[in-house]
């Protein structure tokens, strides 16, 4: 989950005399680096998750202090500490500020004069590059879980010393498109969730542990589709970490599925039949099965550019309704009973039997999880 701005707090509120104003719903807001601000120019160069340090030296230049926190909160930057008592005193702090911060959950902070800047910024800084180590080998040892079925006993360890038991309900969210994370983590954290989320193949991946109370799935995904661009594939539920690397694949291949279908996310138990393909060890037989079944059918729409194989499967998708399969096709309900009759001449069988239709079903399925994967 990385650092918040109350581990912070927490580490050096009496050291430095530090004071909580407003904000305190954003204590769970991830911090990414402490950063000195003095002039409002600078807050171009934030990247979000930052946690400001600032002496109000600003308002010599005419800047409003409302304005300047306005400027951090647009950057998605985490909170404030502002060094009172030479450029900004308590009174600065006008009620219009208080809340302002507490709408944004933007946690507001004071400190002495006397509180040498570097000190805090050292502490500060010690204890994130500290805590990205720790991410940096939980990173690795999740990334090494997901190619691992069973996972090593080693790499378990190191999941449970963060807080990951093996033996617990988890799933997995591969996401595509997520181009800047601080305002997913920010949600996050603010759900009280138990996750991980990284970066592994130019995707970003979500492993999170489900408790028996809120978020839901539907929760989460709602925060994480922000952006049009972005596409969900979510697995199924797993029991035990051993399993992660199962969980993963099916995460992955649901990634695969929503792209396919243009939607912006699919839960790998919502796939039904696809579900089976994807757990078949030998996909050489499945090619066959779909050769028995299709293949003439697709060689003859290929030397005569014909179209009797889209025809024959809206045909069975509209459980052998001429009326609807020829209101899906747009065409005339005549030209539907030639095209069924010719069919039924080129693969040698009728289409009465449930047996028959479910095995041309069957194989319309496989070429479509092919055309997935």
């Amino acid at each position: 989950m990385g650092t918040q701005i109350t581990d912070l707090y927490e580490s050096a509120k009496d050291k430095y005399f530090m004071t909580l104003h407003s904000g305190e719903a954003g204590l769970t807001n991830p911090v990414s680096w402490v950063y000195l601000a003095e002039d409002i120019q600078n807050t171009a160069f934030l990247k979000g998750g930052e946690l400001v340090i600032t002496t109000g030296l600003f308002i010599q230049s005419g800047v409003k202090l409302y304005d300047f926190i306005c400027s951090l909160i647009t950057c998605n930057c985490s909170g404030i500490i502002i060094n009172n008592g030479k450029y900004l005193t308590l009174p600065d702090l006008t009620p219009e500020i208080i809340e302002m911060c507490s709408l944004n959950k933007f946690p507001l902070f004071t400190m002495p004069w006397k509180v040498h800047l570097i000190d805090i910024m050292q502490d500060y800084c010690s204890l994130l590059l500290h805590n990205t180590r720790s991410t940096d080998q939980l990173n690795a040892a999740f990334q090494g879980a997901l190619y691992q079925t069973p996972v090593h006993e080693n790499i378990l360890l190191t999941l449970n010393q963060y807080g990951f038991p093996t033996l617990a309900d988890y799933r997995i969210i591969v996401i595509q498109n997520l181009k800047n994370t601080t305002r997913v983590t920010f949600s996050l954290n603010r759900l009280k969730l138990k996750y991980h989320l990284f970066e592994h193949e130019h995707r970003q991946i979500l492993i999170y542990l489900i408790s028996k109370t809120p978020p839901s799935l539907q929760e989460i995904t709602d925060l994480l589709l922000f952006c049009g661009s972005i596409t969900l594939g979510i697995s199924n539920v797993i029991s035990s970490l051993t399993d992660i690397g199962s969980c993963y694949k099916r995460a992955r291949f649901s990634l695969a599925a929503a792209a396919f279908w243009n939607i912006t996310s699919i839960n790998f138990d919502e796939l039904g039949f696809f579900q089976i393909l994807f757990s078949s060890s030998d996909p050489e037989m499945l090619k066959s099965i779909y050769e028995k079944n299709l293949g003439r059918l697709e060689q003859f729409d290929t030397v005569h550019d014909a179209d009797y194989m889209n025809t024959l499967q809206v045909f069975l998708l509209s459980d052998c309704n001429l009326l609807e399969t020829a209101s899906k096709l747009h065409t005339h309900r005549n030209t539907v009973i030639y095209r069924i009759k010719k069919i039924k001449e080129l693969l040698g069988t009728e289409l009465d039997a449930a047996n028959v239709k479910f095995d041309l079903l069957m194989a319309f399925f496989i070429r479509e999880y092919f055309s997935i994967g």
